[in-house]
């Protein structure tokens, strides 16, 4: 649990309300979640603006009805990951194994002779929740995960115990490199997903990306090179509804002749053409791009 303080009574509902749900069949799950998109995003109209708007202004000459399709999909598509992560906490690991499926985990392994650890990072697309359990259950060595803390304790703590089924840990992002030194003295992978925003306060890598000045994380370079890891994109598909391919991309390895932001640049340009192919399934209903680049600031800083 991150933080000292205790659940709110109204959270500790939620809580239970989800543990609940776990018991019941992914079928009935998928079920409530059409009900639910079709309550939120055709009658009370939820961030329905903001994701046509996020939309429009990364596919500026795409037609305005693919636009509405695309949004509409990647609103399902994200209640969908919603109610299969509720499923997870119960998932068996024989279904587990069957709906997550690698396409070339030798890549990974063969990193791992060489160097004896990794860093995956992946993208908010697909079910980033199920990538997490499947790799820690089938990859060839211990995985961590790096997440940032929720502001409410109580879903945290079900969170990750769901996530650390199949023996995966999780580590907060806060203080995070003390146990990441330690973590990757044995083979190991380090697992992150890097593309959401930092917070106007926090340091940023600033990159073009679909179409638009966008702010980004630098810790993941900075982290490759100070623990000599190898970088590795991880592709997630979706197959059909609730099942997902996956598939690793080597961005760079030690020794580093790629000049610094140079991992950085491979990790946005690989995301953004992901996007590009699958938009249905990344996340458009929140504030990616809520403030603006200043001035004073350059790309890459």
């Amino acid at each position: 649990m991150s933080g000292k303080h205790s659940a709110k009574p109204g959270e500790r509902a939620l809580v239970l309300l989800i543990r609940g749900m776990a018991w019941l069949p992914l079928p009935l799950l998928y079920g409530i979640a059409d009900v639910l998109f079709l309550l939120l995003y055709y009658v009370f109209r939820q961030e329905r603006r903001l994701t046509t708007g996020n939309l429009q202004r990364a596919f500026p000459a795409m037609p305005a009805q693919q636009r509405e399709r695309i949004a509409a999909k990647s609103w399902r598509n994200a209640l969908h990951v919603l109610f299969e992560t509720i499923h997870a906490r119960r998932m068996p690991e024989t279904e587990l194994r069957r709906r997550v499926q690698f396409d070339n985990p030798e890549l990974l392994d063969r990193l791992l002779d060489k160097h004896g650890k990794v860093l995956a990072v992946a993208a908010h697309q697909g079910n980033w929740e199920w990538l997490e359990m499947a790799s820690s259950l089938c990859m060839s060595a211990p995985l961590a995960t790096l997440y940032k803390p929720l502001n409410h304790p109580g879903i945290e703590t079900m969170l990750n115990r769901t996530r650390e089924r199949f023996g995966g840990q999780m580590i907060s992002a806060r203080h995070a490199l003390p146990r990441l030194v330690r973590f990757t003295h044995a083979r190991s992978i380090v697992a992150v997903l890097a593309d959401q925003g930092p917070q106007p306060h926090e340091e940023k890598y600033w990159a073009t990306f679909l179409n638009q000045d966008t702010a980004f994380y630098p810790g993941i370079e900075k982290l490759a090179r100070l623990l000599d890891m190898p970088l590795v994109f991880t592709h997630v598909s979706r197959v059909r509804r609730g099942y997902y391919r996956v598939r690793f991309e080597r961005l760079g390895e030690p020794p580093w002749s790629l000049p610094e932001g140079g991992l950085m640049e491979r990790y946005i340009q690989t995301i953004e053409q992901q996007v590009i192919e699958h938009p249905e399934d990344w996340l458009w209903m929140y504030k990616r791009w809520k403030y603006r680049k200043r001035a004073s600031e350059t790309d890459g800083h």
